[in-house]
């Protein structure tokens, strides 16, 4: 469980954390904020917000050195030909606007850009796509979300596309199909990271098996400590870390902990339920949904409570299972309904430090957690 620390005693956990969190690089590996911000007219990333997860004030507060913006595509867009890529490729150029626009941010297509930008005392962005059907079935498409920044590709959301199964629903493919493969080895020569949060078992070991360089699970936990769908088992655990990868553990509670995945997953059902109802009553969809968002809103804050002790709780395990080599952060932040307690937002991050501190994590092992292995990775695939 960690590194032990033979010379913790007498010591200030907190203040040694404080220290080491700002000086270590630290990356995080998913957030979902262009979905929830960047297309809005006026919005302004240098502006300390306070709705939403992360915002350039509150990374610079965090620590954060090394951003992952998401260019998240809805499942519904891939029943129209072309729409799913023509809303990543939006996101992405989103993406570029919002950063360019922002003093003290910036964007980076490998490691030496990110350390460029560190040296200079920026935060830097680096764009990942999730949904594979983001590309519309096609290695051009792909080319060109490279093209525009893509670093990595989230092989599946929680839908199924033409050529991988997801976790989130009954296969279609008993995981890739022969064009899947070639996705992957694309994703290869491209330089660009295979992501396998979201995807089915068979279609992750499918693609361990296929990729020629380390892939990522940028956003899940460890199934051991709460069985969902979005987490990895043991022996995936193992399997990624044989092949050089890191996990970056999520920070949502329904994908920490088992009772509040259950209560949110009750509460999501009365909301679709209720959605339903009103739009029956009313006729109006828009004003179903705006009704039911609210309803959902206010019943949120019941739910079972989860502090970032739990977050490393599940780093713990995976360093137990897989090693300390391969395990990183990957928040999810803007993309999840609630957060820790004592983790509402970027800018907290250093108490997550404090925490791997005070757990026994020496410093070589909480640099590796915070940055470290996803920059080992980066540099092996980006360059």
């Amino acid at each position: 469980m960690g590194i032990p620390m033979s010379d913790m005693a007498g010591h200030d956990p907190a203040g040694r954390a404080r220290v080491l969190h700002h000086d270590a690089i630290v990356i995080d590996a998913h957030a979902d904020t262009p979905s929830e911000y960047f297309l809005l007219p006026g919005y302004d990333f240098g502006a300390r917000h306070d709705d939403g997860h992360l915002d350039l004030p509150r990374l610079r507060d965090g620590g954060i050195d090394l951003q992952f913006l998401i260019a998240w595509v809805p499942a519904e867009l891939a029943a129209r030909p072309g729409a799913s890529f023509e809303h990543a490729a939006a996101l992405c150029r989103a993406i570029h606007r919002t950063i360019a626009a922002t003093p003290g941010a910036r964007l980076v297509g490998d490691c030496a850009g990110f350390r460029e930008a560190r040296e200079g005392g920026e935060v830097a962005f680096m764009i990942g796509v999730e949904g594979g059907h983001a590309i519309d079935n096609s290695l051009e498409r792909l080319r060109e979300l490279h093209a525009l920044g893509a670093r990595y590709l989230t092989l599946t959301w929680n839908n199924a596309n033409d050529w991988a199964d997801s976790s989130a629903e009954p296969p279609r493919h008993g995981g890739l199909t022969e064009f899947g493969r070639e996705v992957v080895k694309e994703l290869n020569r491209l330089g660009m990271l295979v992501d396998l949060s979201h995807v089915a078992r068979s279609t992750f070991y499918q693609a361990l098996e296929v990729s020629e360089a380390p892939v990522i699970a940028s956003h899940s936990c460890a199934y051991a400590l709460a069985a969902h769908h979005r987490n990895l088992d043991d022996h995936q655990l193992r399997t990624l870390a044989e092949a050089g990868g890191v996990i970056g553990v999520n920070f949502f509670p329904a994908y920490l902990d088992t009772t509040h995945s259950n209560a949110f997953d009750e509460l999501e059902a009365r909301t679709a339920a209720l959605r339903r109802r009103l739009e029956r009553e009313t006729g109006d969809l828009a004003e179903a949904l705006r009704l039911s968002r609210a309803w959902r809103a206010e019943r949120l804050a019941e739910l079972p409570q989860v502090g970032a002790a739990r977050i490393v709780e599940h780093i713990d395990h995976i360093v137990e299972v897989a090693g300390i080599d391969h395990v990183a952060l990957g928040s999810d932040f803007d993309g999840i309904s609630t957060v820790p307690t004592d983790l509402p937002d970027c800018a907290a991050l250093p108490y997550l430090t404090e925490l791997l501190v005070s757990r026994g994590y020496d410093d070589d092992g909480v640099r590796k957690i915070l940055g470290g292995n996803m920059l080992r990775v980066l540099e092996a695939v980006v360059g």
